[in-house]
């Protein structure tokens, strides 16, 4: 390979190169600041009945957020939530949800199904002059008593959309629902979620790598394209002479 053959190559090679990088680079979630809400800490560890622990409950990589609805299941066998306390990014009268409530036979006798407690929370910083907040930032603090031995997730729940009472989601002034990443907790010993979900995701992830990881390919593809076509040029001219 000459001189030449080797620079145009060369170029070749960072201008497929570079873009591709770029496309990958976008193509991976992992890399993206994506807004997201989390519960804090992930894990507690098990503790007498009667005792109490508190969590966390934050909003990240927020832009221009005004409104939030936080809905949060636990075990009501093994957990009593007994607080619930607003940071200052929302204050009264502008929470307009601050409840626990328990789905069971026993308090509700319409309800069939598996049997859940919630942490259900509401608010707006709606004023006359409507202004939503950017970053990170402390929503509210739940606190809960130890009732029996067990472990439970502390679960947010996912947004199901259309306006809908029930999951989490994020509002800004403009009406626009924001739809966050979750990051749920667990008390006691580590809850394992179904093997469905835990199946789905894995499936999902794969599905992620692998179109992230083909941008990389393909550069190495075109240049031993290119490679292979040099060669044949260079043993033509070789052979001719």
């Amino acid at each position: 390979m000459n001189t030449k053959s080797l620079l145009l190559f060369l170029t070749i090679l960072i201008l497929l190169v570079q873009p591709a990088l770029n496309i990958a680079r976008s193509a991976n979630p992992e890399e993206q600041s994506q807004t997201a809400i989390q519960i804090l800490p992930t894990q507690t560890g098990n503790l007498g009945p009667g005792d109490y622990f508190s969590v966390n409950v934050s909003a990240e990589n927020c832009t221009d957020v005004y409104a939030v609805q936080v809905d949060i299941h636990y075990d009501p066998t093994v957990l009593n939530p007994v607080a619930i306390t607003p940071a200052s990014v929302f204050q009264f009268p502008f929470i307009i949800k601050n409840e626990t409530n328990v789905y069971d036979e026993y308090s509700n006798l319409t309800y069939n199904g598996p049997t859940y407690g919630q942490v259900y929370y509401v608010a707006t910083r709606a004023s006359p002059i409507v202004t939503g907040f950017d970053g990170e930032a402390l929503l509210f603090t739940v606190t809960f008593q130890v009732i029996s031995d067990g472990s439970s997730l502390i679960q947010l729940i996912q947004y199901p959309g259309g306006g809908s009472a029930t999951g989490t989601y994020l509002m800004t002034p403009q009406k626009v629902e924001v739809v966050p990443q979750l990051y749920s907790a667990n008390y006691g010993q580590p809850v394992s979620p179904p093997a469905t979900s835990s199946q789905s995701t894995s499936g999902n992830n794969g599905q992620v790598l692998s179109a992230a990881t083909l941008p990389y390919l393909m550069p190495f593809a075109f240049a031993a394209l290119f490679i292979v076509v040099i060669r044949r040029k260079t043993a033509r001219r070789t052979s001719n002479q």
